[in-house]
């Protein structure tokens, strides 16, 4: 192969990992053009409409593969406005690659420009039984308190869980915790699992954490204590993600007893 069409083919790559998020109202930093992608004095940084991993690893003098790494992406093409990534190998802030849960930020997925949009129910019905998913992980449940909110796709895209204050918060299967804090609006005390390279869970307001950043658990552990909101009752907001996409958590944990 000729070296101009070896250049060629690296530049079409190249261009389908710079696809940019398309711009919803007004953001900080400006637009993609004149915006400074440095990383702040903890190696994070925190990402704006206009970006992407080719972008943000350039101006930082690293290797979009290598943020994918330090965040525990599997998609670069998938970005969204508000991420807080890592990306200097010696960053000491954590990773925050879930959204705020006031906001629905523009999306890059699979190369195609997204809105900020929200999906019928119905849609994401069909993800959640779409034969492509395959479901190798035992799950349980985080909390035994009864369903108050089912999932929807739209406004919820979890459920809600009743319970008490310091009732215990219960891993749902093992995996690693890839976030545990509570630097996310909206959601309070939260904890993150990852449990395998499409599956992922997360457990918010709660009260109390019992791990940390980095942790592995195993299914049925201790991850955190329910704790009270501005919600009239105590509850466990619960999302299951497949390929960082929310789904019913009904469809993967075991039926209760009617």
């Amino acid at each position: 192969m000729k070296n101009w069409q070896k250049g060629f083919i690296k530049a079409l790559t190249v261009v389908g990992l710079g696809l940019t998020l398309v711009a919803c109202g007004t953001s900080s930093g400006g637009g993609a053009s004149g915006q400074s992608r440095r990383a702040d004095s903890n190696g994070m940084y925190r990402v704006k409409s206009g970006d992407t991993l080719v972008l943000i690893a350039r101006a930082n003098g690293v290797s979009y593969q290598d943020i994918m790494r330090w965040n525990g992406l599997t998609n670069p093409n998938q970005l969204e406005v508000g991420w807080k990534l890592r990306v200097r190998s010696n960053a000491s802030g954590a990773a925050v690659v879930y959204p705020s849960a006031n906001t629905s930020p523009p999306v890059i997925s699979n190369g195609v420009s997204v809105t900020r949009t929200n999906p019928p129910a119905a849609a994401n019905s069909e993800l959640a039984n779409s034969p492509e998913i395959t479901n190798n992980l035992r799950w349980m449940w985080p909390v035994p308190g009864s369903v108050l909110k089912r999932f929807d796709g739209m406004s919820n895209k979890g459920i809600v869980l009743a319970g008490n204050v310091s009732d215990p918060v219960l891993a749902a299967s093992g995996g690693e915790v890839i976030y545990a804090g509570n630097s996310l609006r909206g959601y309070g005390n939260m904890v993150v699992i990852k449990h395998n390279d499409v599956w992922s869970t997360v457990y918010a307001n709660n009260s109390t954490l019992s791990v940390q950043q980095g942790d592995h658990v195993v299914a049925g552990q201790t991850i955190a204590r329910m704790g009270s909101t501005d919600a009239p009752r105590v509850q466990l907001y619960f999302e299951v993600r497949w390929n960082a996409k929310q789904i019913d958590p009904l469809k993967v944990l075991p039926a209760r007893p009617m």
